[in-house]
């Protein structure tokens, strides 16, 4: 049998009735002054937000006890920021300056969006930028290694090995086993600098191809090197690469309008840098004070 008590004692009903409370005062107050320090309004757009980001993170709408509790979370947000700034717990925190800077830089970058660059803008970024875009030399070789744990003369055995696979030796007969492969197709010199060193990429990237050479030297001993191809570096046409051009076009240019934004809000303060261990009269750093039209009026 329903039993009225019982049900308004119930958590649930309380959290809903206070749920439509708020909603009916932010809908009463819509038309008063929002600035007031006391007063704090959820408008509709706010609400639909909220709404929003809850059905991009569950992939349906929030119900009514879900809404409720989403605009409390907010209000309670709102008290505590409020609250926190009348205390001053703002100042003096490197965390919270570094948020405001970060959120400030988020602003600065949505205002600074451009339209799309045109492939003129993009070709001339790109021939501007040829080395960060520039497709590095590849090298097909294959490789005859020599254990120098194994040989007493690494030297000699490596000119010997030489000889034979020139006079046409099979190179799979030949040479200490290991366990690096002993072919490398389109190989970049990162990748092979990667497995043997540096020293060693550098130079098998020079060799020509067609022709067994050696002993070139890595920290794993000596190796026989035959180029069978090689592909000099490029740069690459803009249509192989329009979409990597375009993002890092438009990363460098919000970045510059971001710097530009940072330099004209310098200009309006007057920045003195103290220098440890000094006199309080003297001063690392001075810029001049910002000019003010009203110094003109004086």
């Amino acid at each position: 049998m329903f039993d009225p008590r019982k049900f308004w004692r119930e958590p649930l009903v309380h959290f809903l009735a206070i749920g439509a409370l708020l909603f009916l005062a932010f809908d009463l107050s819509r038309d008063e002054n929002s600035n007031a320090p006391n007063r704090i309004l959820v408008d509709r757009n706010q609400v639909q937000q909220l709404e929003a980001q809850f059905q991009r993170t569950w992939l349906r709408p929030p119900t009514e006890q879900e809404l409720a509790g989403l605009v409390e979370g907010h209000v309670r947000d709102e008290v505590y920021y409020r609250e926190a700034l009348a205390m001053g717990l703002d100042q003096n925190d490197r965390q919270v300056r570094r948020l405001m800077r970060l959120k400030l830089e988020f602003i600065l970058e949505d205002l600074s969006a451009e339209a799309p660059p045109d492939d003129e803008v993009l070709a001339a970024f790109l021939r501007e930028n040829a080395d960060r875009f520039e497709i590095s030399p590849q090298v097909w070789f294959r490789q005859v290694y020599l254990n120098p744990d194994k040989r007493q003369d690494l030297a000699g055995d490596a000119r010997n090995l030489l000889e034979e696979l020139v006079s046409g030796a099979d190179p799979e007969t030949l040479g200490d086993p290991n366990m690096l492969p002993t072919e490398f197709p389109a190989a970049y010199r990162s990748e092979i600098a990667r497995i043997f060193g540096a020293g060693f990429a550098d130079q098998v990237v020079e060799l020509d191809a067609g022709a067994w050479n050696g002993p070139i030297y890595s920290g794993l001993g000596a190796h026989l090197v035959l180029v069978s191809e090689r592909r000099e570096s490029r740069l690459p046409e803009l249509s192989e690469i329009r979409d990597q051009v375009e993002r890092e076009y438009l990363a460098q240019r919000r970045q510059v309008l971001k710097d530009q934004a940072y330099q004209r809000l310098r200009e309006g303060y007057e920045i003195v840098v103290e220098p440890p261990g000094e006199d309080e009269g003297s001063a690392l750093a001075v810029t001049e004070a910002p000019h003010r039209p009203e110094q003109d009026a004086q």
